[in-house]
């Protein structure tokens, strides 16, 4: 029996209040334009581009780097037109169109204006101190939403102060989600264009990858230093992608920040996604032609009657294909793919308190069928009032409906985090880092604790724009300090010890170590060894 300490979640589920705000569309074709002086123009193996400048930082947004998809939808990502003259770079790229959401704790990170959805949305920003020769570590952001939903282009996720702060280049990419990324045909289907429709969104970060390996010396970074970091489904995405062959070579170290995940949609379970989807829009099973003449606004109403009519939990993400996809982390054959790349992984103490704790709704109710619901078999009726007891000794200022939140929170994703740190240890060809964030945030009352994503803000060290998440900026500014500190660390070296912390160790087989985030940050030696909080099997 191992037990979980103070921590949170580990399966990221999908946030389909888009973390990220949507963004602009831009023709390449229609909007070249000479630049003045003062605007930074640098050049890509497609065209040239023109920017802004923020606070001494480089700013380009809305760079494509794939054709529009609706040419080719389902399909693998194509390379964009080239251009004459000089792309205007000032806008955020188009989202993909998803369902939208909303909460209110993360209204400060809506882009203003709200920018638009279509399937024209292949397209990435770029932040970078100069475009000179010095070849700065790179970060490509991956954002969250679970593969459904979100995008690049929050305000939590600019780049300006992380650019400036550790003088390295930050990028945030668009792709396909939902349906439009993974929809499954395969089965249905022995067209080849179509073999890997169930992985194309993931394809569409390799395709970005490969342009950040190719274009980004010009933007003042080392395509040879690469560091691919998200959270929740953008830390599914980083999982992903260090499972993934083909995106060997393309990164250098990864952060999985509350998203680690050790297993992907089987090929049945994703056919069984891909009916269910054929239902929503109801149109005959294998009628590809219909499907890629379905409407934008189609497309959405379809999404939200799919999930509306699922009976079991229905979620789209990546297929374990055999092609672009072979493998679930760590299972392939040795070498594993992408052995070699040091990763720093990690979740927040009440990860799942963002969907169960409602203001001024009260609290969940704490009982044994509310645990079951949301932990299943990992709790029995006859542990259950032995488990709470151990709970509310480790956090006896929490509530009935906190400690339902921190025992999930654990379940699902903390200790996927744990796991997924010491099969990495275990594989021994690079070093593994474990985190936790425990800074709890005053908004709401404080009834969320430590939430799900309250940790982006202080990794991009954007406290400025997260007033709805974190109340007064200024208070935890010192955290933001250490975690992108260590963040930039990690970067630039592939170790996360960083000024302001003290000595951070290795995750090993044998000892899992972790570096506690908070007011005063400290190392808990014994992060999984503790008795009598929640059982966790599977090790």
């Amino acid at each position: 029996m191992k037990l979980l300490k103070h921590t949170p979640l580990a399966l990221a589920t999908c946030l389909s209040l888009a973390l990220a705000p949507l963004a602009v569309a831009q023709d390449p074709a229609a909007q070249t334009s000479e630049t003045a002086s003062t605007k930074p123009v640098a050049t890509t193996q497609y065209g040239q581009v023109s920017g802004t400048m923020k606070r001494g930082v480089n700013v380009f947004l809305g760079i494509p780097y794939g054709a529009d998809t609706s040419e080719t939808r389902f399909q693998p990502p194509q390379a964009p037109e080239p251009w004459n003259g000089v792309l205007e770079a000032t806008s955020y790229p188009d989202s993909t169109p998803q369902l939208e959401g909303n909460t209110a704790v993360f209204a400060s990170w809506q882009a203003d204006p709200v920018p638009e959805m279509s399937e024209n949305m292949l397209g990435l920003n770029i932040w970078t101190p100069g475009l000179d020769d010095r070849k700065r570590p790179v970060m490509v952001w991956l954002h969250g939403g679970g593969f459904q939903t979100g995008s690049g282009s929050s305000t939590a996720y600019e780049g300006v102060n992380l650019a400036n702060r550790g003088d390295v280049v930050v990028v945030t990419i668009n792709h396909r989600l939902n349906a439009l990324g993974y929809l499954y045909l395969a089965g249905m289907t022995d067209d080849p264009a179509y073999a890997d429709s169930g992985n194309v969104g993931t394809l569409d970060m390799v395709h970005a990858l490969t342009w950040v390996r190719d274009n980004i010396e010009n933007f003042g970074g080392n395509p040879d230093n690469v560091t691919i970091f998200g959270e929740s489904g953008g830390g599914r995405k980083v999982s992903v992608l260090n499972a993934m062959g083909m995106a060997e070579g393309l990164f250098d170290r990864a952060i999985v920040q509350s998203g680690s995940m050790l297993s992907f949609r089987t090929p049945e379970q994703a056919h069984k996604d891909t009916l269910d989807f054929f239902k929503a829009v109801e149109i005959e099973d294998g009628d590809i032609d219909a499907l890629k003449a379905l409407s934008q606004d189609e497309i959405i109403a379809g999404l939200r009657k799919a999930a509306a009519m699922s009976s079991r939990s229905f979620s789209w993400g990546p297929v374990v294909d055999g092609r672009s996809l072979k493998y679930d982390p760590f299972t392939a054959p040795d070498p594993q793919p992408n052995a070699d790349v040091p990763m720093l992984i990690g979740s927040n103490k009440d990860e799942l308190s963002l969907w169960l704790m409602r203001p001024g709704a009260g609290e969940p109710k704490l009982s044994f069928q509310a645990v079951k619901s949301l932990i299943g078999e990992f709790v029995t009726e006859d542990e259950f009032e032995d488990i709470v007891e151990a709970y509310r000794g480790e956090f006896p200022d929490y509530s009935d409906g906190q400690i339902l939140v921190a025992m999930a929170s654990d379940v699902r994703y903390s200790s996927n985090a744990v796991r997924q740190a010491k099969k990495k240890a275990e594989e021994g060809a690079a070093p593994v880092w474990l985190y936790q964030f425990d800074w709890e945030t005053p908004v709401m009352d404080g009834i969320y604790k430590t939430p799900h994503a309250l940790e982006i803000p202080f990794a991009f060290d954007t406290l400025e724009n997260s007033e709805s998440m974190v109340g007064d900026t200024k208070a935890p500014q010192g955290i933001a300090d250490q975690v992108s500190e260590a963040w930039i660390s990690f970067a630039r070296h592939g170790d996360p010890n960083a000024r302001g912390l003290p000595f951070w160790p290795t995750v090993t087989p044998d000892d899992v170590v972790a570096m506690r985030f908070n007011t005063v940050s400290e190392v808990d030696t014994d992060y999984f060894d503790v008795e009598g909080a929640i059982l966790i099997d599977g090790e």
